[in-house]
């Protein structure tokens, strides 16, 4: 046997290594770390290499992907795969911004559509006015429902209508307006200055309207005594003339011979003129009417019997009664 040359271990090394061949490799691909292992291998390096190492790692950005749908279909014998079809989500503005856009359009249809314009109003309660005559001035003919405010119609009617006492307004869809009216009831038909006015048992003036039997006709020669004003009443309630010379008018009526109308003269008050030939005055107020009607009798029969003819008898002091 031949024997075996003798190799160092230095040269047994260095032939072994030259004898590898390199390995090829078919791919490269990045090693994926997660941030649990990267923090775990990080957090066992000094604190300035940790640093360094945070500052290089970038988390992978995640990829947003719409929401799709896959429609599958059958054409005759063959299955037919439709494309997906990608739905956007919607964020809460965006249907802020659409319902906003709905109510809009809504509210311009509503707004000129003509079963919500007014054609004129339901008026309850009415005798001597017309219904022509309230939908005159209303203010709200051809006009949408939603700009009928009742308190402002209310007030337009007022100033309008002296003669309504009371009024309520009641506003409904799609174009009902109610009109509830409440008319003064005139007692007296007060002639000055050849216009006549209509006084009611409170003592408010109103125009006349129609034709109301069994009226108090007064003449008078000049206005009565201005009530003040009160600032709690408005303009179109204020009073024409005292309520106590309404009743005053009313107790003497009565006496008024037939055809003649009671006189109101602001100096002697309320009377009439007698078919003998003088004036008669009882004065403003209604106390002591019958009284003031005896005296005033026994004045005109001793002055008819002395043969005296007056022009004029007041008896508006009981005290002091006078003839002229």
């Amino acid at each position: 046997m031949t024997a075996l040359p003798k190799i160092s271990r230095t040269a047994f090394v260095r032939q072994r290594r030259s004898s590898k061949k390199p390995a090829i490799l078919s791919s490269q691909r990045p090693v994926k770390i997660s941030r649990k292992s990267f923090n775990h291998t990080a957090g066992n390096l000094p604190l300035e290499k940790r640093q360094v190492a945070r500052q290089g790692y970038k988390q992978p950005a995640k990829k947003t992907r719409r929401k799709g749908y896959d429609i599958v279909f059958t054409l005759g014998r063959k299955n037919v795969h439709a494309p997906a079809i990608n739905i956007p989500e919607l964020g809460t503005r965006w249907i802020s911004v659409s319902l906003t856009t709905i109510l809009a359009f809504m509210l311009f249809i509503m707004w000129t559509a003509s079963p919500f314009t007014v054609k004129g109003a339901a008026v309850v309660g009415n005798q001597r006015l017309g219904v022509a005559d309230i939908n005159a001035m209303l203010g709200m003919i051809g006009q949408p429902i939603f700009k009928a405010a009742p308190a402002q119609i209310e007030s337009n009617l007022h100033t309008a209508f002296s003669d309504l006492a009371s009024i309520k307004v009641h506003v409904g869809l799609p174009n009902r307006i109610t009109v509830n009216v409440v008319e003064r009831l005139p007692v007296i038909a007060w002639y000055q200055n050849e216009v006549v006015t209509w006084i009611d048992a409170s003592g408010v003036a109103f125009m006349p309207r129609g034709d109301v039997p069994g009226l108090i006709h007064v003449a008078a020669n000049a206005s009565p005594v201005n009530v003040p004003l009160d600032p709690a009443i408005p303009i179109y309630a204020q009073k024409f003339i005292p309520p106590g010379l309404v009743q005053a008018i009313i107790a003497l009526s009565r006496d008024v011979p037939d055809g003649m109308p009671m006189a109101f003269d602001p100096r002697y008050g309320l009377g009439w003129q007698d078919p003998r030939g003088w004036s008669v005055y009882f004065g403003q107020v209604v106390k002591d009417v019958p009284m003031k009607k005896i005296v005033y009798q026994a004045i005109a029969d001793t002055l008819t019997h002395q043969g005296i003819q007056p022009s004029l008898i007041s008896v508006e002091y009981l005290n002091a009664p006078f003839y002229k």
